[in-house]
């Protein structure tokens, strides 16, 4: 019973303290929390974009949905057209494409380096993945292609000497030049540079590509063979129900999705990560100092009048959770205007104007996880800061709280 009288003596003094309180005060508080809660979600919201875009680059350009490769000490898939075909006829399934090893080396004058070269079907290439649609010279191969070749512009450098990505490429290869390709076996092959392409991820530029007739008539053994097969999918997150529909009828060789290939940009992922966490952390920081020094004053300018309750009997309990029930109210309005702020004025500020990362560019990215997460821990880190100040001052001795 004491329990729930000192409860509702809290609720009392807690909508008391709102509905006559400084209205500037409350304001300037709400108005802040707002702020804080929307900075909170924008950082998260721009980094998810960031990360977004970057995995998306990834599926687009280097691994799509899904890699097929052998598995064991096979070098190949054998028969690779007849897995494909079941690929394309498989639910969820939007395209499929057959990729093998052709290369090892290119050269030109006396720059030579290693890089893959991949015999590629045009067409179907085309379907799986946008690289053919980023052409900055020349254009993509066409079935009928013949002693031809599409090179990444990390490969090529195409006088870009100076960009420190590409200060190991043959630096000065364009479309229509001639290059020297190393094939499997040994072969010496030269090849008219057909186009240069330019992905926004950088280890996507560092692939050439030659048609698959081209490679089995140069390297014979490559006929009806297969280093890989990409699939993408309708949606992502469709990943691994399509995989195992596939497994289930060819077990031999390894499924893996994108998500389990993604090693090549882990590291620039969990930078990304470990920034959004020390500026959350920041942000969180402001807010509880930010309510810490709002509720210090507020109890400096009531002390007496605090001490006076104490005297005719709230408990002290009952002050401190009426201050806590006040932070509460304010942290829960300032959440919902900066839902409203950031949904309402932010998200489509960044999507006419989005941001410019060498990725592309880049929106904001909002989850309702993330929104949930950022308004319950700034709830939490408000609360906290407002007890700290009230528990010390409700500890204060009776009569020097009246004496003020």
């Amino acid at each position: 019973m004491a329990a729930g009288t000192s409860m509702r003596v809290a609720v009392f003094l807690g909508r008391r303290a709102i509905t006559r309180g400084n209205r500037g005060v409350i304001a300037l508080t709400v108005a802040l929390m707002a702020v804080i809660f929307a900075q909170l979600m924008f950082i998260p919201s721009l980094i998810q974009g960031a990360t977004d875009r970057l995995q998306n680059e990834l599926r687009e350009n280097l691994t799509s949905s899904i890699a097929i490769t052998p598995t064991g000490s096979d070098l190949t898939i054998a028969n690779p057209s007849a897995l494909v075909a079941r690929a394309r006829a498989t639910p969820g399934v939007a395209a499929a494409t057959s990729t093998v090893l052709a290369g090892s080396q290119i050269s030109h004058g006396s720059r030579v380096s290693s890089w893959p070269v991949l015999a590629v079907e045009p067409r179907s290439f085309a379907a799986t993945f946008a690289t053919p649609h980023k052409m900055i010279e020349g254009t993509f191969l066409d079935p009928g292609d013949s002693d031809e070749i599409v090179l990444g512009l990390a490969i090529a450098g195409a006088g870009r000497p100076n960009v420190a990505t590409y200060r190991s490429s043959l630096q000065n290869v364009h479309a229509g030049d001639r290059v020297a390709v190393t094939l499997l076996g040994g072969t010496l092959h030269v090849f008219t540079v057909k186009g240069i392409y330019d992905a926004s991820l950088s280890q996507a530029n560092t692939r050439a590509f030659i048609t698959s007739a081209t490679a089995a008539r140069l390297v014979p053994l490559l006929a009806g063979r297969s280093s890989a097969i990409y699939l993408r999918t309708d949606h992502v997150g469709d990943e691994q129900a399509v995989v195992d529909r596939l497994r289930r009828a060819r077990p031999d060789v390894r499924y893996e999705t994108w998500e389990s290939l993604r090693s090549t940009v882990r590291d620039v992922t969990g930078s990304f990560d470990l920034i959004k966490s020390i500026l959350n952390t920041v942000s969180l920081l402001v807010a509880a100092i930010t309510i810490f020094i709002v509720t210090y004053v507020d109890l400096v300018n009531k002390r007496r009048t605090i001490g006076i309750e104490r005297a005719i009997g709230i408990t002290s309990a009952a002050i401190a959770v009426s201050y806590a029930l006040k932070t509460l109210v304010f942290a829960a309005i300032g959440v919902v205007v900066g839902t409203a702020l950031f949904y309402g004025a932010a998200v489509p500020l960044v999507r006419s104007h989005p941001f410019v990362f060498p990725l592309g560019p880049v929106s904001l990215s909002p989850t309702g996880q993330e929104l949930r997460r950022d308004a319950l821990v700034l709830v939490v880190v408000a609360v906290i800061g407002a007890l700290l100040p009230v528990w010390r001052t409700v500890r204060t001795r009776l009569l020097d709280a009246i004496w003020g």
